[in-house]
């Protein structure tokens, strides 16, 4: 069998080698369903002559990745009641080589040499005894839920009655995973091994050790760990937890409501009929749109952008050994804390040593709330930044990241300053958000070398970082800032220059439509609600406070004097006097002064909304505006700016768009992205909607050309 193999040992124990061919990985698609029924096949023929069986990988470094997401994105959508039902059976026969595995009659351990992730942890779930290799590489779990599925193959039964309710629903509901030591520390694995040979060794001493092996729920007297359903012990969680699940994600996220009940489900009755109820949940998620979005960009665009699709062809990897930073700030010694964590020396600049310290005090503090860092670790890290108020310390850099006070003037000089002292091939990076990089290029001596890299606060924790090019860069440069953020932990995606570039510019959308119904007399409750149910994290008033309405009000006094002294009248939009009598007025400038849209108290927590609002934008009561339409409006805002977008050519990429609003803007994550949002919704549809929000509330919801023409030729995002 070309997919797995059966080696017998003199010993008696018989390896199970997955191995598929063509494949960097062993996935569960259609070679796996061909190939397991007939290993079960020979391995019960020979079940009176064997000792026990092994199962590993014949891959160095990867055990099993799981299901097959391209396979599930062909499946039908809306499937007639007949094909329906024949996929259920399919479940059913695809669940059974692991049934007919566990109850072989004899021990069956799993070493686990790499990443065990969904079907890969499924399997190993179905065996005795798991044994793992104590490497960094080796990551162990059930992370379905973050692609809106839940696990099919057993893993929710098996979990249950491993760990108990409480602990198998928080496990698989937030799709943890693990290191090899933490896996232990779970119950996930029974014991480690430094190396796949000693794995091996003990995995099989095992084996001739316990020749009756059994799973622990078929031992006489067993019972599910913590209690079932009826217990008094779980009552908080059989009433209640359906109701927190939905509290909490808005109705949003199927996948967490769907695996609350298959837990709970699954634990009332006996086991056989417990695998059953998994694979009719498993079917309902596989069918349901939200699963569709998240695997869509989740899985498939996310792998597009891990390969490097929007980095320039032709160049070879590159590799950052010595990073140079330009201000100590939070900013500045986050990415300072990222770079030194991944193994680059940083030289961290700023105007004073002692300023330069504080930004090497504050990594200090990050290695020390991360519990995954042990004090050796934590040394090493901190060794590698190296404080500095002297511009020739840089020399030798291969990078330098710019990360001062958004200002052309204060860029523009530390500039020229830094370039003076770097080689010919290192790269300038502005950490800017908005600032247009080709005019921040103007500064440069070298421009084909200088390039935006956009990173989000707080840098060591967020996962995003927005490439720009400006109109000279080159691709060498782009190549070196998009591996910089590959080895820093991020996901790169590229853009091209304009201003806002495509974050700002999407964000910024929805945090005008708050002010803007703010300005119009709609309830500030109403509006923050009209977010959370979208499922944004934050709503746009309490955005605004977060990021300073100060640094609104400075961009919109620049806009004033630009458009004076281009002879132009400067007429305030209704969102420009909400940001003006919130800072001249009302003098609340937001979280950081403790006063904004919200109250907050002394460490910065919100308290609640401010209750001057009412008098200040509603004196005569708030105004009546449907629900559908506060949601509609902070959301195809967005939706909208982005297909702009790339109809300007900013952004190419589907892919990068739908990722980039998600993980750098708080994009809902259940509709899969700025862009995937239109497909799910349906273009035209999007587009009919769209006019009616127009018609309603502005021109900001006019339809854009791209939409319109993708509406009439029948065309998605892709």
């Amino acid at each position: 069998m070309s997919y797995l193999r059966l080696e017998k040992d003199a010993d008696g124990i018989v390896e199970l080698i997955f191995d598929q061919q063509g494949k960097s990985v062993n996935v569960m698609g259609d070679e796996y369903a061909e190939a397991m029924p007939k290993a079960l096949d020979e391995l019960e023929a020979m079940k009176d002559e064997i000792a026990g069986v092994y199962v590993r990988s014949g891959k160095p470094g990867q055990f099993f990745a799981g299901g097959d997401i391209n396979m599930m994105l062909e499946m039908e959508l809306n499937p007639s009641d007949q094909e329906r039902e024949s996929m259920f059976r399919s479940l059913l026969e695809s669940k059974e080589p692991l049934a007919r595995l566990e109850r072989l009659g004899v021990p069956i351990a799993v070493g686990i040499n790499g990443a065990a992730l969904g079907g890969g942890y499924e399997i190993a779930l179905s065996c005795h005894r798991r044994f793992a290799l104590d490497d960094r590489s080796v990551k162990i779990g059930l992370p379905e839920a973050m692609l809106g599925l839940m696990p099919g193959a057993g893993g929710v039964v098996r979990m249950v009655r491993l760990l108990g309710m409480q602990e198998a629903l928080t496990l698989i509901s937030q799709g943890r995973q693990f290191d090899a030591q933490r896996a232990l520390e779970k119950g996930l694995v029974h014991e480690l091994a430094e190396s796949e040979e000693e794995m091996a060794l003990k995995a099989k001493a095992w084996i001739l050790a316990n020749p009756a092996a059994k799973q622990p729920w078929e031992e006489p007297g067993y019972s599910i760990p913590g209690g079932g359903p009826d217990d008094p012990a779980t009552q908080g969680l059989t009433y209640f937890g359906p109701v927190n699940v939905m509290v909490q994600t808005k109705g949003n996220m199927p996948a967490q409501q769907v695996i609350m009940a298959a837990v709970i489900d699954s634990a009332r009755v006996d086991y056989d009929t417990a695998h059953v109820i998994e694979a009719r949940y498993f079917q309902r998620l596989l069918l349901d749109q939200v699963a569709r979005n998240m695997m869509t960009t989740f899985f498939v665009q996310m792998n597009q952008l891990d390969a490097g699709a929007s980095r320039p062809d032709g160049i070879d990897k590159t590799d950052v050994t010595r990073l140079g930073i330009l201000g100590a700030g939070v900013m500045g010694a986050g990415i300072a804390f990222a770079a030194a964590k991944a193994g680059i020396d940083v030289v961290l600049r700023d105007l004073d040593l002692e300023t330069a310290e504080k930004g090497k005090a504050y990594a200090a503090t990050a290695c020390e709330k991360n519990r995954r860092i042990d004090e050796t670790e934590a040394e090493q890290i901190l060794a590698r930044i190296h404080p500095t108020a002297e511009v020739g310390d840089l020399a030798g850099c291969d990078l330098v990241i710019e990360a001062v006070f958004e200002s052309r003037e204060v860029k523009a000089a530390v500039t020229k300053e830094t370039e003076a002292v770097l080689g010919e091939s290192a790269v300038f990076a502005s950490n800017t958000s908005a600032l247009p990089i080709t005019e921040l290029a103007e500064a440069s001596m070298r421009p084909e070398n200088f390039i935006g890299m956009h990173f989000f606060s707080p840098a060591e924790k967020m996962p995003l970082v927005e490439i720009i090019t400006g109109e000279k860069t080159s691709g060498t440069a782009l190549a070196r800032a998009f591996d910089l953020a590959q080895k820093l932990g991020k996901k790169p995606i590229v853009v091209r220059d304009a201003p806002g570039f495509f974050t700002t510019r999407v964000i910024g959308e929805t945090i005008t439509q708050g002010q803007r119904m703010l300005a119009e007399g709609v309830n500030p409750a109403l509006i923050e609600n009209g977010a959370a149910f979208n499922g944004s994290p934050m709503g746009p008033l309490q955005t605004l406070d977060t990021i300073s309405l100060e640094t609104a009000y400075h961009g919109m006094q620049q806009r004033k004097a630009d458009a004076e002294a281009a002879g132009q009248a400067w007429e305030p939009a209704p969102e420009s006097e909400v940001i003006r009598y919130m800072v001249e007025d009302a003098k609340r400038v937001g979280q950081a002064k403790g006063a904004g849209f919200y109250d907050y108290d002394d460490n910065g927590k919100k308290v609640a909304t401010w209750a001057g609002l009412k008098d200040a934008f509603a004196p005569d009561g708030y105004v009546d505006i449907p629900f559908e339409d506060v949601k509609d409006r902070l959301l195809f805002s967005q939706v909208l700016e982005a297909i702009r977008i790339m109809e300007e050519g900013v952004l190419t990429s589907v892919g990068d768009g739908n990722i980039g609003s998600i993980m750098g803007i708080g994009f809902p994550p259940h509709t899969g992205g700025v862009y995937q949002c239109v497909n799910a919704y349906g273009v035209e549809a999007f587009a009919d909607r769209a006019k009616e929000l127009a018609a309603r509330y502005g021109d900001a919801f006019e339809p854009p050309r791209l939409l319109l023409e993708m509406a009439a030729g029948g065309r998605c995002f892709a």
